[in-house]
């Protein structure tokens, strides 16, 4: 009975075990950039510089399929330029591993790009080494 009971043990504490690998294994997987986000700040060789005037009015959103979208930000101050921007389908992402992306269109070669979290914020460094732009979940 003592042998039962000692196997059954083992057998609950394993299934426990591996149910919270997997999930943690999940979260490991989930790709930071995956939401909605609005630029927030820009610094250019990490000296702050306005954010561009469109670029303040729009977000961007990473799908979980690897596509890009993307929208203007309706408000009262929206220069009359930035809203007939249009959004082209076909942008897409790739995560190369070690927060590298490589943003493209359709199937050009597209840039590098690095990602990582500040808190909640999203920054991304430009592949000049120069820019980074502080993103905002939106």
């Amino acid at each position: 009975m003592k042998g039962i009971k000692l196997m059954l043990g083992v057998l609950i504490g394993l299934t426990i075990f591996l149910s919270c690998s997997s999930d943690d294994d999940s979260e490991s997987n989930h790709d930071i950039i995956i939401g909605k986000w609005k630029a927030i700040q820009r610094f250019e060789s990490n000296v702050e510089v306005d954010v561009p005037v469109c670029l303040a009015h729009l977000y961007s959103e990473y799908n979980e399929d690897k596509s890009i979208g993307g929208g203007v930000i309706l408000a009262t101050d929206l220069p009359e330029e930035c809203g007939t921007i249009d959004f082209e389908l076909g942008w897409n992402w790739n995560n190369l591993g070690n927060n590298q992306y490589r943003i493209r269109y359709l199937e050009e070669q597209g840039q590098l790009f690095v990602f990582y979290k500040d808190g909640d914020n999203l920054v991304e460094e430009n592949p000049d080494g120069i820019t980074k732009t502080i993103y905002q979940p939106y």
